[in-house]
This record gives C-alpha cells, sequence and structure tokens, in this order.
C-alpha cells in the first residue's frame, strides 16, 4: 500500500496542526508535557523508572526540549493530549534517538494511531537516516509496534538502567549511509 504525504494544515496565525479520525498532531507545548505526565501510561512510567533516576515530568520535559522534531497526539473532540513523540540528536551525524510516551487514552484510537504511525515515522526520516534506542523488554505493547513498524531489535541488555532491566536496542534504517557501532 503506498503512503500518503502527511498534510499539513494551519489553524491560527502560528500553529500547524495534522487531522486526522479522532486524533490530531501539533508541534509540542508545556502543557501537552503537564497532561501526559499526570495520565502516563504504566507500561510507560515503569519504563522510565527503569532506565533512569528522574522523575517521569524531568524525562519528558527534557525529551520535548532536546527533540527536533516533537510533536503531541491530541484526541480532536477534547484537544487531550494522549502521545507525545519527537528525535533527538545523538553523537553520531544523521542518527536521532527517536521516543514516544503515551496515555491510555490512545489505546482507544489506535486503529487511527497504528494507520498513520508509519507515515510519521518517515517524517522523522527526513531528518535522520538512522533512528534508534531502547525498550524496556516488559513493553510488550511497544515492542510490538515497533516490530510493526520494521525496527530491528539489534542488541540485548540484562542489567540496563538504575533497576538493573532487560531492555532491547531497536533501530531503523532508511538512508543511504552504513553504520557499525552505535553505542549508548
Amino acid at each position: 500500500m503506498k503512503e500518503t504525504s502527511i498534510q499539513e494544515e494551519r489553524v491560527g496565525p502560528d500553529k500547524k496542526r495534522w487531522d486526522y479520525k479522532g486524533l490530531y498532531v501539533e508541534h509540542s507545548s508545556k502543557a501537552d508535557v503537564l497532561h501526559v505526565e499526570r495520565h502516563l501510561r504504566k507500561a510507560d512510567r515503569d519504563e522510565i523508572s527503569a532506565s533512569t533516576d528522574q522523575c517521569p515530568l524531568r524525562v519528558l520535559e527534557d525529551g520535548v526540549s532536546t527533540s527536533n522534531p516533537c510533536f503531541t497526539i491530541k484526541i480532536t473532540s477534547t484537544g487531550r493530549p494522549c502521545g507525545i513523540f519527537g528525535v533527538r540528536e545523538s553523537d553520531y551525524p544523521d542518527v536521532g534517538v527517536v521516543w514516544m510516551c503515551g496515555t491510555d487514552d490512545l489505546l482507544a484510537y489506535s486503529f487511527t494511531f497504528l494507520r498513520h504511525s508509519r507515515k510519521w515515522l518517515k517524517k522523522l526520516h527526513e531528518s535522520y537516516d538512522l533512528l534508534y534506542n531502547v525498550i524496556d523488554a516488559r513493553n510488550k505493547l511497544h515492542v510490538a509496534w515497533l516490530n510493526w513498524l520494521e525496527f530491528d531489535f539489534v542488541h540485548e541488555f540484562p542489567k540496563y538502567g538504575v533497576q538493573r532491566r532487560k531492555f532491547i536496542m531497536f533501530i531503523r534504517y532508511d538512508g543511504n549511509r552504513t553504520y557499525t557501532d552505535i553505542s549508548l
């Protein structure tokens, strides 16, 4: 199936958003971070706690401030944020660290979310040939989603982060360069 490009819509003088059935996406704000942190999925909260001693609010704030681009998924009927995703630079040119956190509200729109995930992944690849990160192996829903998005699972860390839990490195390549060493 051929993927269509992302159609941008202007809403107000400087506001841009992309509308879908039941959801829309726009650039992230501090208010989005506060809402998502308060309603963060348990699996995302557990993953943050396992990997770092920073609180989820700090992790989300850092993610939004260091990512370019960074977007929030919102419910059309309420304007309520249900997910934030982005990609930040790494120590390697054309390699980005991709991430996402969400609320349980996103599950109610899983069909729409899945339907448009690949288009947004392609948009993130506009700036980075290779995207990577690590994921808590307990986060089965996200592992399945990353697999569906055709990320490769390339390395297991049996004792990663402050809780020394099993994490898995995932990567997705969409370019012409060869990368042989991505270290954390």
